[in-house]
């Protein structure tokens, strides 16, 4: 029985040094709790041990209450490491989660910067998603027929191709994504038999993450990111994500360019990831359910996601921003104002304004606000070089220049509600005046 009791003692001790460890690195109040009780355990055996030490294992209860100790320990030091493994993935969700948002947030603003020819601004895009995902070459491709062409080209010295250079597409691995509506990722092209070229890859990559590119609603390229090493990283949903929307964004910008050459694209199998035609318009609820798939296992439990989504007309005048991008920029800074937690309102809204209707789409959160003076820079449009902490001023100017709007309320008593107007597809863009966003928080409701 002494040896039972120690080897219990010896478990409770590793159960609690390794719940005090997690406690110290987290602050977790589950980690206290059960280091409390880990700690308890550990010292009713300590007293068995005192009392019974030395007596011979037998079939009466002080036996029973031996051997249900050390099961109870070990069940302890399972629970220790269930605990420690739980957060440990909590930790890397949220690190993923902000480095998503961080990505969405550049991506917004070089889209609502469009100062500088198409490739400087394609060269920035490229610069931002090799450190965004860590790779060492980006490129955009233009596919005519079965030939693959790189356009733009962020590449180490030494890479096997320069831009311009021309290839045929089944030597690319750029063959699987061209035809496709989504995203590609592979950490190891070695191992993925499947993707690799039937003779030698010319551009020699190992790690690949590709999505199709749109252009004039017709399929265009694709959009790379590589390595001729293996990922450092396991790619994840963030990811792909993050490269639809920055290829979504080269489809605006080559559709705004709008060159002939750009307009006569021998058709390639049309994915639905096709760039959005203006006609159209944007379906203001579509874009609340796609950022809200992509938020609410993100944010709950310790923010509470509320979604309402709009009724009657429900499709705006594609202004030229990306919206779910604008969304997510928002929803970033409202997560960051509720650290203790709060309440998260993404809705959409049908609005008469005085010449022409609009849709809006909002984010309300119950944390606390921006302070005058940085809400003031936000929406000053004369103001483009401040970088204040909500880095809205670019947007609003974008916003502005297609119809639409940005406004903001902060009562500090009860948060914050950040507004988009949009116009109202169909309505005629000469009568569609953009409303006027406030400079300065509302003064707090009595």
């Amino acid at each position: 029985m002494t040896a039972i009791l120690w080897g219990a003692i010896g478990i409770d001790a590793l159960a609690l040094a390794l719940a005090l460890r997690l406690l110290r690195r987290t602050g977790e109040i589950r980690a206290g709790a059960l280091a409390a009780l880990v700690a308890l355990a550990g010292l009713s055996q300590a007293a068995l041990l005192a009392a019974l030490g030395g007596r011979p294992l037998g079939l009466d209860a002080a036996s029973a209450a031996a051997v249900a100790g050390l099961g109870a320990s070990v069940a302890s030091l399972f629970a220790v490491r269930a605990l420690a493994a739980t957060l440990e993935e909590l930790e890397l969700a949220e690190a993923l989660h902000w480095g998503s948002m961080q990505g969405v947030r550049a991506v917004t603003e070089l889209a609502a910067d469009r100062r500088g020819r198409l490739d400087e601004r394609l060269d920035s895009l490229l610069e931002l998603g090799c450190e965004r995902f860590g790779l060492e070459i980006g490129l955009v491709s233009q596919i005519l027929g079965e030939r693959y062409e790189v356009r733009a080209l962020r590449a180490p010295e030494g890479f096997a191709v320069a831009g311009g250079s021309t290839l045929r597409l089944a030597d690319t691995i750029c063959r699987h994504t061209a035809p496709g509506d989504r995203p590609l990722a592979i950490e190891r092209v070695s191992e993925a038999s499947w993707a690799r070229p039937e003779g030698s890859d010319p551009l020699g990559l190992e790690a690949y993450l590709g999505a199709p590119v749109a252009a004039g609603g017709r399929p265009y390229g694709t959009l790379v990111f590589a390595s001729r090493g293996p990922a450092p990283q396991r790619f994840t949903a963030s990811h792909k994500d993050l490269l639809a929307l920055m290829g979504q964004w080269i489809s605006v910008e080559l559709e705004r360019h709008a060159a002939p050459a750009h307009r006569e694209l021998p058709a390639l199998p049309r994915g639905r990831l096709a760039a959005r035609r203006r006609g159209a318009g944007v379906d203001v609820n579509e874009v609340l359910r796609r950022v809200e798939r992509r938020i609410r296992d993100l944010v709950e439990p310790r923010v509470r996601l509320v979604v309402q989504a709009a009724a009657g007309a429900r499709r705006a005048r594609d202004t030229g921003v990306p919206l779910e991008s604008l969304l997510l920029t928002l929803v970033g800074h409202a997560v960051e104002a509720m650290p203790t937690g709060g309440t998260l309102t993404l809705s959409g809204a049908s609005l008469a304004g005085d010449a022409a209707p609009y849709l809006t789409l909002s984010v309300s959160h119950t944390g606390r606000g921006p302070d005058a003076e940085a809400l003031a820079r936000a929406f000053d449009p004369g103001r483009a070089g401040a970088r204040d902490g909500l880095a809205l001023a670019r947007l609003v100017r974008a916003l502005r220049r297609g119809g639409g709007d940005l406004s903001a309320q902060v009562d500090p008593a009860r948060g914050s509600t950040f507004t988009v107007f949009l116009p109202a597809a169909g309505a005629d863009p000469r009568a569609s005046a953009p409303l006027r966003a406030p400079s300065a928080p509302p003064p707090a409701a009595s």
